[in-house]
């Protein structure tokens, strides 16, 4: 879903409000229907305007996203809002994706898509997938900047759009353990119905976990020729994304996301070789190992001022090694230690 953030300001200062485009509106007012309330008032009401635009492709913070599902929730007599936006979500904004997802060959090739959220779907949506024994992990995070942002709604919504995909291509087999930080938001038994198995709430993280066997199974709707043809044209969309941003600005919101990440795994998720990520950024005045330090300093401050997080944690969270290497590194940028800017400076 593409919404303006109401970012951009008027020639007498003002801040513009949020807008929609055309196509999402299409989508919403889909979904509104099903769920048995009227769209425009939800617009009205969250203070979102129709684009004059036929499309746009600018992106709202997610607390504007977040207040428009959990009003529409509020709004909903006929079904849980988020598993029916979910399931009719369609990457309206890359089509290239739905068909990129569905001729992939293995899960494994569709995982692919996972690194690229933030610059397909929504820069503050991030995805972390990895094996843990006998079983594979995906989880996602939500961010404005660097604040997290605390949206069931929305993570109950992607993880729909997860298993929906999986389910498209592995069958209807496909039973996830699934668990939530929230409490249920509709009964237990529409849950189970919606992902096949039930989820557990109240949990560290949102999380689902898979079978790691579904990584290789091959997928009967493989398409090598025409896969490899979609995936030239999302790199393309990284490309004129890049061009458009800043090789800078794509980097600083990978790292916003993935702060301990090396550059070699940066060039990779950037689809750029290392030595071109070094040259350009040389260009620009400026380093990875530069940006990445300004990216973990303003993260630091963020996570400081949540006082349930200790030290250990946040510097665990940044990829440094151990408490004494955070200090060690914040001190310089600061001027303070970590422990010492949280009582000083998060009163």
């Amino acid at each position: 879903m593409t919404l303006n953030a109401g970012n951009a300001r008027t020639d007498d200062g003002s801040r513009q409000p949020p807008t929609i485009s055309f196509r999402d509106v299409s989508l919403l007012a889909r979904v509104a229907t099903l769920c048995g309330f009227d769209i425009e008032s939800v617009l009205a009401e969250t203070g979102i305007h129709l684009a004059d635009l036929p499309d746009g492709n600018a992106h709202a913070d997610l607390g504007v996203i977040s207040a428009l599902i959990d009003l529409s929730m509020r709004r909903s007599t006929r079904a849980h809002y988020p598993f029916v936006l979910g399931e009719h979500y369609g990457f309206e904004h890359t089509p290239e994706i739905q068909t990129f997802l569905a001729t992939s060959s293995s899960l494994r090739e569709a995982l692919w898509m996972l690194d690229f959220l933030p610059y397909f779907v929504h820069p503050g949506i991030t995805s972390k997938h990895e094996l843990d024994g006998d079983r594979f992990t995906i989880s996602f995070e939500l961010r404005n900047d660097e604040a997290m942002i605390d949206s069931p709604g929305l993570v109950e919504t992607i993880h729909v759009v997860l298993h929906r995909v999986l389910t498209q291509l592995l069958g209807p087999q496909v039973r996830p353990d699934i668990a939530f930080r929230h409490p249920p938001m509709t009964t237990l038994a529409n849950y189970e119905k919606q992902f096949g198995s039930r989820p557990s709430f109240g949990a560290s993280h949102d999380i689902a976990r898979y079978d790691a066997m579904l990584l290789d199974r091959p997928l009967p709707s493989g398409s090598p020729a025409l896969h490899a043809k979609m995936q030239l044209l999302l790199e393309l969309r990284l490309k004129q994304w890049q061009d458009a941003n800043g090789l800078e600005t794509m980097l600083s919101t990978l790292l916003r996301h993935t702060p301990a990440i090396t550059m070699e795994e940066a060039s990779r998720r950037l689809s750029i070789g290392p030595r071109t990520l070094q040259r350009k950024l040389r260009q620009a005045d400026t380093s990875f190992a530069a940006i990445q330090s300004q990216t973990r300093f303003h993260l630091a401050k963020t996570m400081l001022a949540d006082r349930d997080l200790d030290i250990d944690a946040i510097a665990a969270k940044l990829g440094f090694a151990d408490r004494t290497t955070f200090t060690k590194a914040f001190s310089k940028w600061s001027g303070l230690p970590p422990a010492t800017y949280r009582r000083v400076r998060t009163k």
